[in-house]
């Protein structure tokens, strides 16, 4: 194993997997977990929170339940006041509540580094703009970025981001999920720290289905019945996410579920029946069937989510985190449910995706990312970011009961996890071109929706903008 270069002092991988065995006495995990780990010693502590104000003591063999959003982790450690400097963290706005939480416990590890926290745009196209010119000019102001499957792949491929397998042990990547190591088999190696892993999926106001007296649609054709009942006195039957990045998405969940291939939506230029069927469909949820909002390609995450909550949509596709924000933050869990995509004629496939830690390999601070990162892979730590995200991506996690009883609690995406799990397809993203891809790919299937292209000239405009990006054979 190789060793971690600190400024002043070095720190070898067997004195850090020392560490890491220190007695980590438990986190108190904010929103609708809120419970304490099993502590390593006695712990006498003070736990704040709107309404609440206790001082707990328990010994070892006792769990402590604490209802209300804790706002501080509460944790024993034993400080690592040798390593000193600072630590530049880049996370999108959707990363911010996990940041705070696991950047709250380093810190009181390693309370020598300053950490600073890059405070990254709410939309996804600000996100794509920022990191792709930090990974084209090798921004060493970054050390640890908070990345989706697009860019952790690019920047694997590109030699940006650092190569993790000889920090890690044989056991901790043996613990990593099967999605997390369909990535590194991608990659060619560890170069992300997963948070978790989700999926996408479908969510449906059960208020809305109760009073027109439908059903969860199982099949293309029944999602367009329902659709057009639920259509009414402008309320859509069904919502999505448009913009190019996101259509990406959208029409790959269709084609998959067609049986289709997005690498082959027309090759030699003749459209294959089944991504012509795939777009064909989505065309016609909007332009003939209606039961989608008009300009869907201009309507994006912050849209389609408010619908959903506003019950200006019945059903709305999109990810895993959605079930813990109706819960938390939309505070109407009773009226919103979640269901499997309605099949299409190979079944009803879904996204499974990841998003995680990578480290700069030009990072000022990489070896302090590095011990950051890694701190962010121990079970107690990775608990919090699971949750944040939807499931833990250790398979070691899946045993604990407690724990995974509290995330089918606190989400509710994770009722109907194991059925959803079985249906995950990961992208085809081509390795060094995936930000390209996703976009160019995107935009020129979107252009049969806004009537730019008839669909078969919509996919054979794909496949000559797709094809050059594509793994050579």
């Amino acid at each position: 194993m190789g060793e971690v270069k600190k400024e002043e002092k070095k720190v070898s991988r067997r004195d850090y997997l020392k560490y890491t065995g220190a007695a980590i006495g438990g986190l108190v995990v904010g929103g609708a977990l809120g419970y304490l780990l099993k502590p390593a010693e006695v712990i006498k502590e003070t736990v704040t929170a709107p309404g609440v104000e206790r001082t707990v003591t328990k010994t070892v063999e006792k769990t402590i339940t604490i209802t209300g959003t804790i706002t501080s982790p509460v944790v024993t450690y034993t400080p690592k006041t040798e390593i000193k400097g600072e630590l530049n963290i880049y996370t999108p706005a959707w990363g911010f509540a996990g940041t705070d939480a696991v950047v709250a416990l380093f810190q009181k590890e390693y309370p020598n580094v300053k950490i600073n926290v890059i405070r990254g745009p709410s939309t996804w196209d600000e996100h794509v703009t920022r990191t792709t010119v930090w990974l084209r000019e090798k921004y060493p102001g970054v050390d640890v970025l908070y990345e989706d499957d697009v860019f952790s792949t690019d920047g694997a491929i590109m030699g940006v981001w650092t190569k993790l397998d000889d920090y890690l042990s044989k056991s901790q990547i043996a613990d990593l999920s099967d999605l997390t190591h369909h990535f590194i088999e991608l990659h060619g190696g560890v170069y992300r720290i997963p948070w978790g892993e989700g999926g996408s999926c479908i969510y449906y106001r059960k208020d809305i289905f109760e009073e027109e007296g439908q059903t969860i649609p199982k099949t293309w054709k029944e999602l367009v019945e329902v659709g057009k009942i639920l259509t009414k006195n402008g309320r859509y039957g069904y919502v999505t996410q448009g913009t190019p990045g996101e259509m990406y998405n959208t029409y790959n969940e269709f084609l998959h579920q067609a049986g289709g291939d997005e690498w082959k939506l027309a090759p030699g230029g003749v459209p294959e029946p089944k991504a012509k069927e795939a777009l064909q469909f989505l065309v016609d949820l909007e332009l003939k069937h209606k039961i989608m909002p008009p300009g869907i390609t201009s309507v994006g995450y912050t849209e389609s989510r408010a619908m959903l909550k506003e019950g200006k949509a019945a059903m709305l596709r999109d990810w895993g985190d959605v079930g813990r924000i109706a819960i938390t933050e939309w505070k109407i869990p009773e009226k919103i449910g979640v269901m499997l995509f309605p099949a299409g004629s190979a079944g009803p496939w879904c996204i499974g995706h990841q998003w995680g830690w990578v480290v700069n390999d030009y990072g000022k601070n990489r070896d302090i990312g590095i011990e950051f990162v890694l701190f962010c892979l121990r079970p107690e730590v990775h608990k919090i970011l699971a949750y944040q995200y939807q499931l833990p991506a250790l398979k070691s996690l899946y045993e604990d009961k407690e724990y995974m009883k509290k995330l089918k609690e606190g989400n509710i995406a994770n009722t109907i996890a194991e059925e959803l799990k079985k249906w995950w397809f990961a992208r085809k993203f081509p390795p060094g071109r995936s930000v390209e891809y996703h976009e160019v790919f995107g935009r020129e299937i979107s252009r049969a929706l806004t009537g730019e292209a008839s669909v078969d000239e919509a996919l054979i405009a794909a496949q000559k903008s797709l094809d050059p990006l594509l793994p050579k054979k």
